[in-house]
């Protein structure tokens, strides 16, 4: 598992494994059990392991079963025993502990380029065929892991750690200066093609990439519908809870595979279900297992009461957890030489408690959990009544009324209010740009149009949907930066709740009651958790420690340090920036935009002192 490396030269050049060697030890850190490399004529693959399952002890990649089809990638596979079962069925003769490597190479010999349709999981891959002189790769149904590319006049170049597709000499710095608009809009590349270098590409999640004759093909192989055709539907209500519960079950434990496992603990329903079930499903067959979590609290900046829920969720699970003060890395300057940099803008590292997290877990396991993607898996949201409308689903959009009023007792909110608010808002306020972002970039890039692009998603936002897990920018973007290649620690991080057969699920089920605040999994948890943490309202964070920070210390030299440097000009005014600091009269909204022209300037800084 972990990381992975491809160079094809397209013009039958033989490959320099010097480089390829270079492009395999820089990714160590993250891959640090076993770093090999195989090369043959024009193609090489680099692999840096990092174990995370008990199968992937016995891994080794690059892997061929015959010497004329090899495969490397970062690969962990669901529903190990229905694979196995297919495969042996169809002529494979394996022992089934075999790693998921080994697995996915098998069926790419029985089904193809078809096997991405008959496997889900996490993974990114690249199988060369020397049979048809083909190279075949995919990215996982929602991206869990990175893939990146970058083709140049002689070559094709892939793996999942941007800094080594960098080291080729045919693979420019220049930036793509669209990416960073995006990012001081929006905090990320709203592009799921693009990163922040021109040169360098991502394959989007659900698809593969092809190179045959000399051409790159990329095609999508699997699309979660925007909504289910029809419902399930079972006779009892119990059905419906005890279906829930076998898959999400299920998710987890095929996310385990080890004993010793770190986990995010908030005060809230999902990543106290993952990590309650988690310690359930590990302790009833091992005693001996290592599970510890992590609560970030805030004791000065803001309130906040999570850390006494999620004491609450251990106390009666039965495992420790550990608290991080988010105070003490909100203040704290940037590091000036952090010891991994970023390789695109994301935040200031050594602000982030979440990276605190992953080293510590790190230390004594492979294997992070989260409860990322509870909410657009398990909540209905507003737009939901208003999507049935524009689809002219009126006979749909009857039913649920009249489930909803049979459940809950009272009319449900069809969001016409939310949406009233947001009509009189953009009236009263007209979106302007933040003057500090520099006119004659505005222009070249045509950020405004963009941003308009951007707020019109928003307005029904598909992040909060299923249709959104996959098809939102947010979530493979929050999967590529926690990746070891982008954060550092060799940590892999796991999301139950972006499983494939627990999805569809979830979308094929009556939204009402089932998906209204999160009633499916306040039930399936009675027992589990706390009734106090069970029937507790969804709460969202209403202050911005930063921005709070911010108000009572005023400018930093570390802020007008970055503001000044050079690279920072074509982009952003930085005394303009600095203004708006002094004058301490911003707002939340304001300082968030601020935040991320600092991050950026920070970043850029980085890249220089990299590239000098």
């Amino acid at each position: 598992m972990s990381g992975f490396i491809g160079i094809l030269n397209g013009d039958g050049q033989p490959i320099d494994f010097d480089l390829l060697h270079r492009m395999t030890d820089l990714m160590s850190p993250q891959g640090p059990d076993a770093q090999e490399t195989w090369g043959n004529a024009h193609i090489g693959f680099g692999h840096a392991l990092l174990r995370t399952t008990w199968e992937s002890e016995t891994e080794r990649q690059p892997h061929s079963l015959d010497g004329a089809v090899w495969i490397t990638g970062d690969i962990r596979l669901d529903r190990r025993d229905e694979l196995v079962d297919r495969l042996r069925a169809s002529g494979c003769r394996f022992d089934k502990e075999v790693p998921d490597v080994d697995l996915m190479l098998h069926a790419y010999r029985v089904w193809e380029a078809d096997c991405v349709e008959r496997v889900s999981g996490d993974f990114a891959f690249a199988i060369w065929d020397s049979r048809s002189q083909r190279l075949f790769c995919a990215r996982d149904h929602f991206g869990i892991v990175p893939f990146y590319y970058a083709e140049t006049k002689n070559a094709l170049i892939l793996g999942s750690h941007i800094d080594c597709l960098r080291l080729h000499p045919q693979v420019s710095d220049r930036l793509n200066e669209r990416a960073i608009g995006d990012f001081l809009l929006a905090s990320m590349n709203l592009d799921f093609t693009t990163t922040v270098f021109a040169d360098i590409r991502k394959l989007p999640p659900a698809h593969t990439l092809i190179w045959s004759d000399g051409k790159l093909r990329v095609q999508r192989y699997w699309q979660l519908p925007e909504v289910a055709q029809e419902y399930v539907r079972y006779s009892r209500r119990e059905e419906y809870i005890e279906r829930f519960r076998e898959l999400f079950e299920r998710a987890i434990t095929d996310r385990l595979r080890t004993d010793r496992v770190g986990t995010y603990l908030s005060g809230g329903m999902d990543s106290t279900s993952v990590a309650a079930t988690a310690y359930r499903l590990m302790t009833a067959t091992d005693s001996s297992v290592d599970f510890r979590a992590y609560t970030i609290i805030f004791n000065a900046l803001i309130f906040d009461d999570e850390g006494d829920y999620a004491a609450q969720v251990a106390e009666k699970a039965g495992f420790s957890i550990e608290y991080l003060a988010a105070e003490d890395y909100v203040r704290q300057a940037p590091e000036k030489r952090p010891e991994y940099p970023f390789p695109e803008p994301l935040a200031f590292s050594s602000h982030s408690a979440e990276l605190e997290i992953m080293r510590r877990v790190a230390g004594y396991s492979r294997v992070l959990l989260s409860g990322m993607g509870g909410d657009p898996a398990l909540t209905l949201p507003w737009s939901h009544w208003i999507s049935l409308l524009r689809r002219n689903q009126l006979s749909r959009l009857a039913r649920d009324t009249l489930e909803y009023i049979r459940a809950f007792h009272r009319p449900p909110g069809f969001g016409l209010r939310t949406q009233m608010r947001g009509w009189l808002r953009e009236w009263r306020d007209p979106f302007d740009l933040p003057d500090w972002i520099k006119p004659d970039y505005v222009e070249r890039i045509g950020l405004k149009a963009r941003y308009r692009e951007f707020m019109a998603a928003v307005k029904f936002p598909p992040m909060r949907s299923h249709y959104g897990m996959l098809a939102a920018p947010l979530w493979s973007h929050i999967f590529a930066t926690a990746a070891p290649g982008f954060a550092g620690p060799p940590t892999k991080t796991r999301y139950p709740f972006f499983d494939v057969r627990l999805v569809s699920y979830l979308q094929s089920i009556p939204p009402i009651p089932w998906l209204e605040r999160k009633f499916l999994l306040r039930e399936a948890m009675k027992g589990i958790l706390p009734k106090t943490v069970r029937l507790r309202p969804k709460r969202v964070l209403r202050s911005n420690p930063h921005y709070n920070l911010a108000r009572q210390r005023g400018v930093q030299p570390w802020m007008e340090e970055l503001l000044t440097i050079p690279a920072i000009a074509p982009y952003v005014d930085g005394e303009c920036v600095l203004q708006r600091l002094r004058a301490k009269d911003f707002t939340s909204i304001t300082y968030r935009q601020i935040y991320l022209a600092l991050v950026l300037a920070y970043w850029l800084n980085l890249e220089n002192d990299k590239q000098g």
